[in-house]
């Protein structure tokens, strides 16, 4: 009788830790992925490692710091605001700010930007204001690296679409830049790339590679567009 009540305690609690990362278990043993519920959610202060965060609205949002990303250990598990999280899909992660939200992140190791939909909370390093999947990471050129200086800023009108959307509980990623197309496997071709600088709205492109779009940019920086970015669409 003891050891049928320690087995049955047991898969109790294998039971909720899956259930805790999206993993839902089926009668038969096996799991099956989780079913994403998408909610709008700001939620009260919480503590991490002695740290204690405070989420808040905050369309002003501008900050400079370093980014990382995170990858197959959380395929599949829910995020803080109910969907599952795909390493392939364009997402953050960000300890403060309403779920979801839409921000332009930009690498300034090399001037690529993208707009990126945060959904989770995170990350709890030192030092670092944002998380990324890694899908986002590689489209920023810093994927091998693992982080990267870059500046995020909160976009007001695509959050309060995303914001909105989820409330009704659907996942809109229409604010965030190439959200349909980089989330596959582009074939040749299947991505355009832009260098844009906001000096007098100056946009050059498209072309159809990475290395042709740093070159322009590169170009661009020398002719006195020191702000010029690669913008993937």
């Amino acid at each position: 009788m003891g050891e049928g009540i320690r087995r049955a305690a047991l898969l109790a609690a294998m039971g909720f830790a899956l259930g805790a990362c999206g993993i839902v278990p089926t009668p038969f043993g096996g799991h099956h992925a989780a079913t994403p519920h998408p909610t709008y959610k700001i939620g009260a202060p919480y503590t991490v490692k002695g740290v204690t965060y405070y989420p808040q609205v905050d369309y002003a949002y501008d900050e400079t710091g370093m980014a990382s990303w995170y990858g197959e250990a959380f395929q599949g598990r829910y995020t803080a605001n109910g969907e599952v999280f795909d390493l392939d899909e364009i997402t953050a992660a960000h300890t403060t700010l309403p779920l979801p939200s839409i921000v332009e992140v930009i690498n300034l190791q090399n001037n690529r930007a993208l707009r990126i939909r945060v959904n989770d909370r995170g990350p709890f390093a030192r030092g670092r204001i944002i998380d990324l999947s890694r899908r986002a990471a590689e489209l920023l050129g810093f994927e091998r690296a693992g982080t990267a200086n870059v500046r995020v800023r909160v976009l007001k009108e695509p959050s309060l679409v995303a914001a909105a959307a989820a409330e009704r509980g659907i996942v809109d990623n229409a604010g965030a830049v190439n959200a349909e197309v980089a989330t596959s496997r582009p074939s040749p071709g299947g991505r355009r790339f832009f260098v844009s600088s906001s000096r007098y709205r100056v946009q050059a492109g498209p072309v159809a590679t990475e290395r042709d779009a740093d070159r322009l940019r590169d170009q661009m920086i020398a002719s006195g567009y020191r702000d010029a970015q690669v913008v993937i669409d």
